[in-house]
C-alpha cells in the first residue's frame, strides 16, 4: 500500500514531466583508481548543514576520505594518522551510499557521544536497485556514516593502524515498506557510549532513516568493535545452536500450496540464477506451472547482488525444530565485487550482505512452498514493525573460500500476505559468522508497471484522453488496466485494490489494444445502464501481428479485442468490483459481430463507441451486455453486440461447459488415421498463407472425415503454461484469451480450404481475416487455464461457394478443452480471394 501510495502521489504529480532516461549500472569489479583531492568531479552543491549541527561534506569528500588522505578533509589534526597503513574509513564505491553528509554533532578528534546527520538519493539508475526499491541489506548500510563519525572522534589515534573496525551487532526495525526509486534517504545516525573489553574498545550507537518525516528504518543496540588481526582469526564466532536455541513451541506451520513430494530438494547454480533472472521455470517445475504464466515473479536480485549459491538440502520437514530447513553453499572468491573498496587496505564482506543473502535464501524458501504461485507481480521485504536480533562475529575475506548459509524454519504462515519466520545462521569456512533471530519476510503486492515507472519514469501525458475521478485515461492509465496499480487506472475509489485484495485486470502488453479514452458518460464506478464510452487505438505501423500474420492485416483475433477491451474498461468502471465482498473474475460469455474492412499497418485510429445496454445481478454475479461500433475515419470497421459477467471463484470452478451430442463426444474421441503436423503451412507450395508461431492456435490435425458435399475436421494444440498469452490475459489470473480460441476455429477453417486445394485457382491467392460483412456468433462457456493439457477444435463445413474471383466457406466450430466443450461459433466464414 504504501508503494501504490508512494507511485499514485508520483503520477499525479508529474503532469507533462519528461520520462527518465535510466541505463541501470553494476558494480565495478576493481576499486576505483586514485585520484588527487583537487581532480574536476561531478558532486552536488555543498549541503547545508543540519540546524545545531556543523561540518557540511559533498559526495566528492567522502569519496576523497574512503580513499585519500584523511587529513586533506578533516583538517590538520588528522595529519598524524595520513601513514597509519590502515584506518577507519567509509567504503569506497560501489558500496560507498551516502551522497553527503549534512552535519556533525560532535568534537573533532575527542573520543565521546555525537551525531553524524547523511543523505542517499535512491536513483532511478542506482545499481542496486531491486523492483524499483533498495534491497533491505542495502538500505542498512546506507546507514554506514557511523564509520565517518567515530573516525571524526580520533579512533585512529589509538588504533595507530594495528586495529581494524567490525560490526558487532545490532537490533533492527523496518517500517512502511522499502523506500524506492525518487525517494532520499535521511540519517542521524548517534553515538551512545564506549566500552573496553581488555584489550578491545567498543562503542555503541543507534540511528534512524527518514524518507520526509517518516521513519522507515530504525536501528537500536548497534555495536562495533577494534580488533586485531590476531584477535579476528580467534573469533569463537557465534555460539548460538539451533538444538539449544530458543523457539516458540506454538508457532503456525501451514502446509505448501503444491504436492510436498514435487517441492525440489536441491538446485543447481544455474537454477539459483535462472531463478533470479526471473525464470522459474528453470528450477520449478511440475505443480509450479502458475509461475510460467508470471508476468514478473517474485524473485531475488540478480546479476551480482545474487548472494545465493547451490542449495544442496530443501527440507519442509527438517531441521532440529522438524519446521523446515536449508542449506546453500555460496562460493567465495579473492576477486568479489564487494571486496573492492569494503575498505580500503582493509578488504572484507559486510554482514549487510550476509544478512541480504540469508533473505534471499528465504525468498527462495517461500517460492518452494508455492507461496508465490497466485501473487505475480508481488514482492519479498522484510515485515515491518518487527524487530530483528543481528548478531557479527565472524567475517569473510578474499582468503575465505565457501559461505554457507542455513535457514531454520520456525513459521509459515500462508494468508492475504504469506509470511516465512526463520533464523538465519552464516558460516564461513566453518566458522559461524552471522546469525539473525527470528526474521520475518513476507510477501507484498506490487506491480510490473511500478516497477517500470520507478526505474524509467512517467511519460508525457496525453491531451486528448478524458479526465474523470482524477484520473487522465490515456496511455498510462490503460497500461495500469493490464499490470498496474489500481488506483492509477481508475482513481482513490479503488485503492483498496492496491493491497493484496485482486481486481480483475483488462489484457496487458502485447495483448492490449487500446491507447486512451476520449469520452466517458459516468464517474469512475459509476458507470450503469446508458453509459457510452469511446476508447481510441492507435493503430501502429509496426506491430508484432502484423509480422505474424500470414499478410500485413490485422488478425480477427486482434480485431476483436480491440473491440471487447473497451466493453472491459467501462466494467471497471461500474459499481461491479466496488460492490463485491469477494474477489469476482470478469469473462466474456458471447457475442455477435462483423467485419467489415480489413485494417492495415498504420491505417490511423480505430475508435470504438461502447455502450452498456443491460446490467443485471444476482448470486454474486453481474451480466453487463453492450452495444459496439468500431470505426476509422468515420468509415465502418466492426460492429457487435457482446455480454460479459463477473463471477466469484465458485462460478469458475463449477462450469460444465456447453450441452454435447453423443456424436460430438465420438468425433472427439475418434481415433482416426489423419495426421498432419500444422507447424509449417499445408500447403509447402504457398507458404505465406499460414500465421507464423506467436499468432498460430493449432498444432496438428488429428482427424479428417469427407463424404460427398460434408467435411469435418479435427484439431489440436498442446496447453502450455509459458505461452505469451497467459502472461497477457490476465495479470494474477491467467486464462487464453477466448478470441484466440475463435482464431484457432478460424485456422482449422483454413485448413480446410488449404487441404481441399480450393485456393490454388487463383495465381494470388489471399485469406481474409474472417469473412467480410458475414456475422459471427461464439459462445462461450469454460477456460483455457495453464493446468489444462490439450484444446481441440471440431469444424463441420457446411457449405463451400465458388465464384469467378472468390471462395467462401460457412461452417460451425467448437472448442474443447480436455474432453470438455467450451466455445461454439455459428456462422463461422472465411473467404479466399
Amino acid at each position: 500500500l504504501e508503494t501504490s501510495r508512494r507511485t499514485w502521489e508520483l503520477y499525479q504529480g508529474t503532469p507533462g514531466a519528461p520520462a527518465i532516461s535510466s541505463t541501470p549500472t553494476t558494480p565495478p569489479t576493481s576499486a576505483p583508481s586514485s585520484t588527487p583531492a583537487n581532480a574536476p568531479t561531478k558532486a552536488p552543491a555543498a549541503p547545508k548543514n543540519t540546524p545545531g549541527a556543523q561540518h557540511a561534506f559533498t559526495r566528492q569528500d567522502l569519496e576523497h576520505l574512503a580513499s585519500h588522505k584523511i587529513s586533506d578533509v578533516f583538517g590538520p589534526l588528522f595529519a598524524v594518522q595520513d601513514d597509519f597503513p590502515r584506518q577507519v574509513r567509509m567504503p569506497e564505491p560501489p558500496l560507498l551510499l551516502a551522497d553527503r553528509v549534512t552535519g556533525i554533532d560532535a568534537e573533532p578528534g575527542v573520543i565521546g557521544t555525537g551525531t553524524i546527520y547523511t543523505e542517499t538519493d535512491i536513483t532511478p539508475d542506482a545499481w542496486y536497485l531491486f523492483g524499483g526499491h533498495i534491497p533491505p541489506g542495502v538500505m542498512i548500510e546506507a546507514g554506514q556514516a557511523d564509520l565517518l563519525l567515530i573516525s571524526w572522534m580520533g579512533t585512529d589515534f589509538e588504533n595507530k593502524g594495528e586495529r581494524i573496525y567490525r560490526l558487532l551487532g545490532c537490533e533492527l526495525t523496518y517500517k512502511k515498506g522499502l523506500p524506492q526509486a525518487g525517494d532520499t534517504l535521511k540519517y542521524d545516525i548517534h553515538i551512545d557510549g564506549h566500552a573496553k573489553q581488555g584489550p578491545v574498545r567498543i562503542f555503541f550507537f543507534h540511528y534512524d532513516c527518514r524518507v520526509g518525516d517518516d521513519i522507515r528504518l530504525s536501528v537500536r543496540e548497534g555495536q562495533a568493535g577494534f580488533f586485531t588481526d590476531e584477535e579476528l582469526a580467534n573469533s569463537m564466532g557465534i555460539l548460538w545452536t539451533p538444538e539449544k536455541g530458543d523457539y516458540r513451541q506454538d508457532a503456525r506451520v501451514d502446509p505448501p500450496r503444491v504436492d510436498p513430494d514435487l517441492i525440489p530438494t536441491a538446485f543447481s547454480k544455474q537454477a539459483i540464477l535462472d531463478f533470479a533472472d526471473g525464470s522459474p521455470e528453470a528450477s520449478f517445475q511440475e505443480g509450479y506451472e502458475r509461475l510460467r504464466t508470471h508476468t514478473r515473479s517474485p524473485n531475488i536480485h540478480q546479476g551480482k547482488m545474487c548472494l545465493v549459491g547451490e542449495v544442496q538440502d530443501l527440507d519442509i520437514t527438517g531441521g532440529p525444530w522438524q519446521r523446515g530447513y536449508m542449506r546453500t553453499e555460496f562460493e567465495l572468491t579473492p576477486d568479489a565485487w564487494f571486496f573492492d573498496g569494503h575498505f580500503k587496505d582493509d578488504p572484507c564482506m559486510p554482514g549487510t550482505l550476509m544478512f541480504e543473502g540469508g533473505m534471499q535464501v528465504m525468498s527462495l524458501y517461500m517460492t518452494a512452498l508455492g507461496l508465490t504461485l497466485d501473487r505475480d507481480g508481488w514482492r519479498f521485504e522484510p515485515v515491518p514493525d518487527t524487530p530483528f536480533q543481528l548478531r557479527c562475529r565472524g567475517q569473510a575475506t578474499p582468503e575465505s573460500r565457501q559461505l554457507t548459509y542455513e535457514i531454520f524454519v520456525e513459521e509459515v504462515i500462508d494468508g492475504d500476505q504469506p509470511t516465512l519466520v526463520a533464523d538465519i545462521l552464516a558460516t564461513v569456512d566453518g566458522l559461524k559468522a552471522f546469525h539473525c533471530r527470528a526474521m520475518k519476510m513476507h510477501l507484498v503486492p506490487d506491480t510490473p508497471l511500478t516497477e517500470t515507472l520507478l526505474t524509467e519514469g512517467f511519460p508525457q501525458r496525453d491531451p486528448r484522453a478524458v479526465h474523470t475521478s482524477n484520473v487522465t485515461h490515456d496511455k498510462l492509465a490503460i497500461l495500469a488496466t493490464g499490470n498496474g496499480p489500481a488506483s492509477m487506472c481508475l482513481g482513490p475509489r479503488y485503492r483498496e485494490f492496491d493491497g493484496h485484495r485482486r481486481m480483475p485486470r483488462l489484457p496487458g502488453e502485447p495483448f492490449q489494444f487500446m491507447t486512451r479514452a476520449t469520452r466517458s458518460d459516468a464517474e469512475v464506478g459509476d458507470a450503469t445502464e446508458g453509459t457510452t464510452a469511446i476508447i481510441e487505438y492507435d493503430i501502429p505501423h509496426s506491430a508484432w501481428y502484423f509480422d505474424e500474420n500470414d499478410r500485413p492485416v490485422m488478425p480477427y483475433a486482434v480485431l476483436l479485442e480491440a473491440a471487447l477491451q473497451p466493453c472491459g474498461w467501462l466494467s471497471l468502471n461500474s459499481s461491479a468490483i466496488l460492490d463485491s465482498p469477494t474477489p469476482v473474475f470478469y469473462r466474456n460469455l458471447d457475442g455477435t459481430g462483423t467485419l467489415h474492412r480489413e485494417l492495415t499497418p498504420g491505417c490511423g485510429t480505430l475508435k470504438t463507441r461502447t455502450t452498456m445496454t443491460r446490467q443485471a445481478r444476482s448470486s454474486g454475479m453481474v451480466i453487463q451486455s453492450f452495444d459496439v461500433q468500431c470505426t476509422v475515419d468515420d468509415d465502418p470497421v466492426f460492429d457487435m453486440e457482446t455480454t460479459f459477467g463477473f463471477f466469484p471463484q465458485k462460478a469458475l470452478k463449477n462450469q460444465v461447459g456447453i450441452p454435447t451430442t453423443p456424436e460430438e463426444k465420438a468425433w472427439l474421441s475418434d481415433e482416426n488415421d489423419f495426421y498432419q503436423d500444422l507447424q509449417t503451412c499445408p500447403d509447402p507450395d504457398h507458404p505465406d498463407l499460414w500465421p507464423d508461431p506467436m499468432l498460430r492456435m493449432i498444432d496438428r490435425a488429428t482427424g479428417l472425415w469427407e463424404e460427398g458435399d460434408t467435411l469435418r475436421i479435427r484439431t489440436e494444440k498442446d496447453v502450455d503454461p509459458a505461452e505469451w498469452f497467459f502472461k497477457a490475459h490476465f495479470f494474477q489470473d491467467p486464462v487464453q484469451p477466448g478470441s484466440l480460441g475463435v482464431e484457432a476455429m478460424i485456422q482449422t477453417l483454413r485448413f480446410a480450404l488449404l487441404h481441399k486445394g480450393l485456393h490454388r485457382r487463383f495465381d494470388a491467392p489471399t485469406f481474409e481475416p474472417i469473412a467480410l460483412s458475414e456475422a459471427l456468433t461464439w459462445t462461450y462457456r469454460g477456460q483455457v487455464l495453464p493446468e489444462n493439457q490439450k484444446v481441440n477444435v471440431l469444424l463441420d463445413v457446411q457449405e463451400i461457394i465458388e465464384s469467378p474471383t472468390e471462395t467462401i466457406a460457412h461452417a460451425t466450430a467448437s472448442l474443447w478443452v480436455d474432453g470438455l466443450k467450451i466455445y461454439a461459433a455459428q456462422n463461422l466464414a472465411l473467404r479466399i480471394r
